[in-house]
């Protein structure tokens, strides 16, 4: 069954953010299971919402690929993670994200997309 995940990460900076999304290298080898992510910055730190395949999905990127690059990385403090069984996926107009950048933001400073 398909889940939303949720992670709130307090303290987390938008270098460090940058930082795992360039080390993870999604555009080259996207994980297995992602359906969507999205990312934003507040004051109290990272905020995620991503869509996955299943919960299992989720589980082998988090300690096969995003814990070891976050450790690598040495950034400090824990991720508040919540998944929940996805109820519904809508998207008003799908070719909208190849619009604004079907790419993550490293890609798309690199110059891939935008």
């Amino acid at each position: 069954m398909a889940v939303a995940m949720f992670m709130h990460w307090p303290g987390m900076t938008s270098d460090q953010y940058d930082a795992v999304m360039a080390m993870l290298e999604l555009d080259a080898n996207p994980a297995a299971g992602s359906v969507l992510h999205l990312a934003t910055l507040t004051e109290e730190g990272l905020e995620v919402c991503d869509v996955w395949q299943t919960e299992m999905a989720f589980h082998g990127f988090l300690e096969q690929r995003l814990l070891p690059a976050v450790h690598e990385l040495e950034i400090e403090g824990e991720p508040e993670i919540r998944l929940i069984p996805l109820h519904n996926l809508y998207a008003a107009d799908p070719d909208m994200i190849d619009r604004i950048g079907a790419v993550s933001r490293p890609a798309a400073v690199a110059g891939w997309a935008l």
